[in-house]
């Protein structure tokens, strides 16, 4: 069975149930109590003996109230919910015509008019919507039994043949209402998962734009205004040395399919790490680690991409003999991020963390990942550094800073970062 057939009978056998269960409480909270004050006056005033369908009747609805409290019995007990409501749905669009029949059947006055009975099979066929063909049984089937029923009581010739007239009516028309329901119920259920199924898509669109808690709080705040405030962030900013001059040299496919592999690369060495790429300006490439999940060890992380980047670039160089490089800065510090726009979201970072990377990668030679002190204190002895001369950053005074060369132990920081980035995330900074 297709899986669009699946969930559109799981959908209607649910409806079926959860209408089985809100006429069940509402019969025996409110009908079935005025049922019986009205049997019990009929007693009261010795008006009882003289009516024997009372007495029938009054089994009938014992039957009922034993009828739908195995119903909510059923509901509350039956573990398996796509059970429960198969078994509430064929419960319900079964035994409420055959009840109907029995209520018709033991009350003479209505023998000749069977519209009573007409509301039931077509409250039936409204209100319990049931996948396939197999429910339309349910009306001839239900009639035969009452012109059976009809036949073998007190009724003359003339008055059974009234009723297998109305009880044909009835049929027909019980059959008519259900074709209708179930073809404005299934085109109900065709718009309703066209409509989920473009939600998907846009909230697949807007995660390749947002990281996927930032679009749930936005979503949240209905399109408002995100901002965060992360203590600990690490920055990196990648640019591609000579893209100018490189694209002068080749054609504008071949210039893009080139800046398209590469960053499609360095997006998946992000995304194992659990780096968010922030955004790609022009030849250059931006992405934080700790935001908006903080980790404690985003430094390591941010480091690791970083030593990935220059590892594609050298192998794209040698590939396609082009002359691939990438100069690199990274920093760590507070931050601030958020989403900007109204009609083109966008995600991105603020502060002084921001524009230091932004300058270490400016100043770092080609081929080269240019680190700060902070970032260097903060990745301790677990890599290995090279000094540079002190840099003159953007509103500080000159300070010293590194060079990135690589792990300390080859490999070892790789894998183990690796084995632990499920394990990492925690709840976003407020």
């Amino acid at each position: 069975m297709p899986a669009w057939r699946e969930e559109f009978a799981a959908q209607a056998y649910r409806v079926s149930a959860e209408r089985a269960l809100r006429v069940a409480w509402a019969v025996l909270l409110f009908d079935l109590p005025l049922f019986f004050l009205i049997d019990w006056a009929t007693y009261a005033t010795g008006q009882w003996a003289t009516q024997p369908a009372h007495e029938r009747i009054l089994w009938w609805r014992v039957g009922l109230v034993l009828l739908l409290g195995g119903m909510i019995v059923m509901a509350r007990y039956t573990p398996d919910v796509a059970r429960r409501n198969r078994n509430l749905a064929w419960t319900s669009a079964v035994v409420m015509p055959l009840l109907g029949v029995w209520f018709v059947v033991i009350c003479q006055t209505l023998v000749t008019d069977a519209s009573l009975y007409a509301m039931f099979l077509i409250g039936v066929s409204v209100l319990f919507p049931m996948p396939g063909l197999l429910k339309l049984l349910i009306y001839p089937i239900s009639i035969a039994l009452l012109l059976v029923g009809m036949r073998y009581t007190s009724i003359d010739p003339i008055h059974f043949l009234h009723v297998s007239v109305n009880a044909a009516c009835c049929a027909v028309g019980a059959l008519i209402t259900e074709g209708v329901v179930m073809r404005t119920y299934a085109a109900d259920f065709a718009k309703s998962r066209l409509l989920d199924e473009e939600r998907l898509r846009a909230d697949e669109l807007l995660r390749n734009v947002l990281p996927p808690p930032i679009v749930e709080r936005f979503k949240l705040t209905g399109g408002s205004t995100v901002v965060e405030y992360h203590p600990e962030v690490s920055v990196l900013f990648a640019d591609f040395v000579g893209f100018g001059k490189l694209a002068q040299t080749l054609a504008p496919a071949e210039m893009i399919g080139l800046l398209d592999a590469l960053f499609l690369e360095f997006d998946e060495a992000a995304d194992r790490f659990q780096v968010e790429k922030i955004k790609t300006l022009g030849d250059a490439y931006m992405a934080a680690c700790g935001v908006p999940v903080h980790v404690h060890d985003h430094a390591q992380r941010i480091a690791e991409v970083a030593l990935r980047i220059q590892s594609i670039a050298g192998r794209f160089q040698s590939d396609r003999e082009l002359p691939v490089q990438f100069r690199i800065g990274i920093h760590t510090g507070p931050a601030i991020a958020g989403v900007i726009g109204r009609k083109k979201f966008c995600y991105d970072l603020w502060g002084d963390t921001i524009n230091i990377a932004s300058h270490l990668k400016a100043t770092a030679t080609p081929g080269s990942i240019h680190v700060s002190q902070a970032m260097r204190d903060a990745l301790g002895d677990s890599f290995r550094f090279e000094a540079c001369e002190p840099v003159q950053l953007k509103d500080r005074p000159r300070e010293q800073t590194w060079r990135l060369l690589g792990r300390s132990r080859p490999g070892a920081a790789f894998k183990d970062l690796i084995k632990a980035a499920p394990e990492k995330a925690a709840a976003p900074q407020a």
